[in-house]
């Protein structure tokens, strides 16, 4: 639960009571909802119970589960599962669980706060990438350095989104790929950090070494490490590994906060506004809701842009489109008919316009201004979709 103060000792039990009540007459309690206030009850391992409590505004249940898995993959990750679902020293488990505290914070903060333009990965479950014609390069330059460490996973970040990564990272759970380029931006800017996490799917009782070494302001290179090497023998290898490619790298702190190279962005449209890829097959997912701010757009800054690109996604995946990598059992319940499996939508209010189109495995998003007529928004997105996936751009 996180509210702005402690909540009443009589108000959590009553939430904990009546799920015991239902699973005790074979009932289990998932949510509900009143005129104010929704609630979504989910256990995991038969042990911790979570409880999520938010405004009634319009999220959706997927969304809900989506955000209480990703809250408890958080508590794996700094705690381990064992420690977690096995201590018998309550006041000792709740101390321990103050470290977890800020990537909590900020999934939640993510997921309601309706005026931020912190990116979109916990609500799709993918990695967020930045999309640069210079990816080849630095991949060769990311495998050379994680051989040196010894490791097979790694990923080059800026300001937490994936720039490359080893075939082995992006073997990773779609909630570790979330949550660890988060938790690097989240802890402190040193120079280099050495830090223990578990990897909720992977290896959720034997701890891993995350080791960062930062090469500018914004970027850090990453790796999983057993126990060795040590830290200062990481930061030296990062150091001979990276020193011919440090005028690359300190050039793309100018794709900030665009997330696409000006190369590529030249090639989409002016009517965009605003813009969410998904790959999930590949795990990952690109945006950018800094494009063509002229008179017509000024009304959505960045903000309000990320907020409609997330209503949208939150209102059509799962309830109109599927995504092409989920089980269906894994959607919330629709209406849609499995015969009939829309592939492309669009909703539209007096702010903007957003058209969505699905090509397996992608699910991309556009927004507009209000006044674009539909056929022209179609015609658009179906281009941008090919000149991201299909010409000679980097492949998400």
């Amino acid at each position: 639960m996180c509210f702005d103060r402690q909540p009443a000792y009589a108000l959590i039990g009553s939430l904990n009571g009546v799920h015991i009540f239902g699973e005790s007459h074979g009932v289990t309690l998932c949510s509900t909802q009143c005129k104010a206030v929704a609630v979504t009850w989910k256990v995991y391992h038969d042990s911790i119970r979570l409880v999520l409590i938010r405004g009634s505004e319009c999220v959706g249940e997927s969304s809900d589960n989506k955000l209480l898995d990703l809250v408890f993959a958080s508590l794996v990750l700094i705690l381990g599962l064992d420690s977690l679902i096995s201590t018998t020293n309550i006041e000792r488990l709740k101390r321990d669980l103050k470290a977890s505290y800020p990537i909590i914070d900020e999934l939640i903060s993510r997921s309601v706060n309706s005026d931020d333009s912190r990116g979109f990965s916990h609500l799709v479950h993918c990695a967020e990438c930045i999309l640069v014609p210079e990816q080849h390069q630095l991949q060769a330059e990311l495998e050379k350095f994680i051989e040196g460490a010894d490791s097979t996973y790694g990923c080059l970040l800026l300001c937490g989104q994936v720039i490359c990564a080893t075939k082995n990272f992006w073997s990773l759970s779609n909630s570790e790929l979330v949550l660890l380029p988060l938790l690097v931006s989240l802890t402190t800017c040193t120079v280099s950090r050495d830090v223990p996490i578990y990897l909720p799917d992977k290896s959720p009782n034997v701890p891993f070494r995350m080791l960062v070494v930062r090469l500018s302001n914004h970027i850090n290179v990453v790796a999983l490490c057993g126990p060795t090497p040590t830290l200062v023998e990481i930061t030296r290898i990062a150091v001979q590994s990276w020193a011919a490619a440090y005028p690359t790298l300190e050039a793309f702190t100018m794709l900030i906060p665009w997330n696409i190279a000006p190369s590529i962005l030249s090639l989409l449209d002016n009517a965009i506004i605003g813009l969410l890829l998904v790959n999930y097959d590949h795990k990952r997912c690109v945006s950018c809701v800094h494009m063509n701010d002229d008179t017509r757009s000024r009304s959505l800054n960045a903000g309000k842009r990320t907020a409609a690109l997330k209503a949208v996604y939150r209102a059509v995946v799962g309830p109109i489109l599927q995504p092409p990598a989920m089980p269906p059992e894994d959607l919330p319940n629709t209406s849609i008919h499995q015969d009939h499996q829309p592939l492309e939508t669009y909703m539209m209010t007096d702010s903007y316009k957003v058209y969505v189109l699905q090509s397996s495995p992608y699910h991309l998003l556009v927004l507009y201004p209000p006044a674009l007529p539909t056929h022209i928004a179609r015609q658009v997105t179906r281009r941008t979709l090919e000149t991201l996936t299909k010409s000679k751009v980097p492949k998400l």
